[in-house]
């Protein structure tokens, strides 16, 4: 390592210096220095408040030192002033190095004229220690890598590994079990749904305003919907004549319920395309054998009773 020797600490403006209306201070703030340490080199000026000073600028560089950074500040009391001006800068060679004087300009308030002072220079000398430590002068070679093995990481990975898994683990019960919780909920049968179409045709009162064709289309298509969905019969997708030849090779309903739905779609095929409009007996007659049929059809339960 380096030992950096001061050799000025602190100067002010040169002979004849006590005349001048302002002084000067230069100087570093410690030693010694090692190689690599940062030194701070200030200027101190103080005047009195009637007198204008202006500091000098520098570049990247005063002397042989790099600035790194640079700063200034100013202060007083009762009628005097301060001004400072700090420099940081590195060192990285040894030698003795001269920071030479700065020029101080200043002059008084209200006067054109400017002003020089020169103040004095800071010597500096950077010195090697390294000859009065052989052990230390002393090149050795590199050692080897020290091989260890760091349990703690691994003790962190295998924790966290434990807790992802238990978590994954955790979740997939709580979802398989929501799953298993959930209420199978049937079908509903297609007598319900049929007796409710027919409780929402009478809401209509189709009747009552004279759509009375109207009323028929939807009636038998309630009732063929109830066929579909109880026996999958495609009785909406066929006309009355290709139904009921289908129907005739079909165990779905007996004779009697066979001859029950031909009369009923032939009687609504009569107001529907031929234009036949029956008096309030016969309509009361067509929603009682759409109900008649519906109820002779529907899904009975294991035990006999209707569902």
């Amino acid at each position: 390592m380096l030992l950096l020797f001061l050799y000025s600490v602190s100067s002010y403006g040169g002979e004849g210096a006590d005349n001048l209306p302002i002084s000067v201070k230069t100087g570093v703030d410690k030693t010694p220095l090692f190689i690599g340490d940062r030194v701070t080199y200030t200027i101190e000026v103080k005047a009195g408040r009637d007198i204008e000073v202006k500091l000098p600028e520098f570049g990247d560089n005063l002397a042989e030192f790099p600035i790194k950074n640079f700063g200034s500040s100013k202060g007083g009391f009762w009628g005097t002033q301060t001004l400072t001006q700090w420099y940081l800068l590195d060192i990285y060679e040894t030698g003795k190095f001269t920071i030479p004087g700065p020029v101080i300009q200043y002059r008084e308030k209200g006067k054109e004229q400017w002003n020089e002072v020169l103040a004095d220079e800071v010597n500096v000398e950077v010195q090697s220690v390294l000859d009065a430590d052989t052990d230390r002068a002393d090149i050795r070679d590199i050692k080897g890598p020290v091989h260890y093995r760091n349990w703690t990481y691994l003790y962190i990975i295998f924790a966290v590994a434990v807790i992802i898994i238990a978590i994954i683990l955790i979740v997939r019960f709580i979802r398989k079990r929501k799953k298993s919780r959930k209420e199978y909920v049937p079908p509903v049968p297609a007598h319900e749904i049929a007796y409710s179409a027919l409780d929402e045709l009478i809401k209509k009162n189709y009747i009552a305003q004279g759509l009375i064709q109207q009323y028929y289309f939807e009636l038998s298509d309630i009732v063929r919907h109830y066929l579909e969905n109880r026996f999958q019969l495609k009785a909406p997708e066929m006309t009355t004549e290709e139904f009921l030849s289908a129907l005739k090779t079909s165990s779905a309903l007996d004779a009697d319920q066979k001859s029950l739905l031909r009369d009923f779609l032939s009687h609504c095929d009569m107001v529907k395309f031929a234009k036949y409009i029956p008096g309030e007996r016969e309509i009361g007659a067509s929603q009682e054998s759409a109900r008649k049929l519906i109820d002779q059809t529907r899904e009975k339960t294991t035990e006999g009773v209707a569902a």
